[in-house]
């Protein structure tokens, strides 16, 4: 009988070891990168609760990437809330005067504006006037809730854009906020403001139920989809990249 001797390669041995290795970063990478897309997805929306100064005092937030989207639902508070600690927004205190404010409920004033116009609306002291979208405000009267949506009637600059709230009020202003700059914040009944002063506003007073516009939802839902199918191609691209 003879004995037959086969010595493993070593380096064989050294590239399936490194292999294994690539492909357990690889599937690592992979997980948190899907993780973090799962993450900015769930932050589209700002979800929180914030208050406004009185005597004309405002908040207002803008998005850090031009958009021709937003979507908004404010809902005051009669009673002091528990403000959303890091919440997105920038309070601006109101007016020293010894004049008397109009007794209303607690409300605010809602414009939907460009970043461009935030200085002017925040300068008390300025006799500018800011441009604003009547159609996506709530203005004529402090509100105790607004809800637009551009829905399918996009801004027609894409730039960076601002929500900008201002108390009317004798008093410290509590809110609840749903804010998105890239989809409808309505996950359940969407619609889209019409294009005429006080949008989805004008609706309300009229006392009118029916949202318009309830195609803005496959218009959104489809820009959402095709995002997410992006995102996922890269991963898996940036992964088949890792194993190679």
């Amino acid at each position: 009988w003879y004995s037959f001797y086969c010595p493993i390669n070593p380096s064989i041995h050294v590239k399936h070891t490194m292999s294994f290795v690539t492909n357990k970063i690889s599937l690592i990478l992979t997980i948190f990168l899907v993780i973090q897309t799962v993450n900015v997805y769930a932050t589209d929306i700002y979800n929180g609760t914030a208050s406004i100064p009185p005597n004309g005092g405002e908040w207002y937030a803008c998005s850090d990437f031009p958009t021709t989207y937003i979507s908004f639902s404010v809902s005051v508070s009669n009673t002091s809330l528990n403000v959303t600690p890091n919440f997105i927004g920038t309070t601006v205190p109101g007016k020293n005067s010894n004049t008397s404010t109009p007794k209303y409920l607690p409300g605010v004033l809602a414009y939907q504006m460009t970043k461009d116009n935030i200085k002017i609306f925040t300068d008390h002291n300025t006799s500018s006037t800011f441009n604003y979208i009547p159609s996506l405000s709530c203005y004529e009267k402090p509100v105790q809730s607004c809800d637009q949506d551009v829905g399918d009637l996009p801004l027609s600059d894409n730039v960076l854009q601002c929500l900008a709230l201002e108390n009317p009020t004798g008093k410290t202003v509590y809110f609840h906020i749903l804010l998105s700059f890239n989809k409808t914040v309505f996950q359940n009944n969407t619609f889209t403001s019409p294009d005429v002063p006080g949008g989805h506003e004008s609706i309300n007073n009229n006392n009118t139920t029916q949202k318009s516009g309830s195609n803005g939802l496959k218009s959104m839902s489809g820009h959402g989809f095709m995002q997410m199918v992006v995102v996922t191609l890269m991963v898996l691209g940036f992964s088949k990249l890792v194993t190679l």
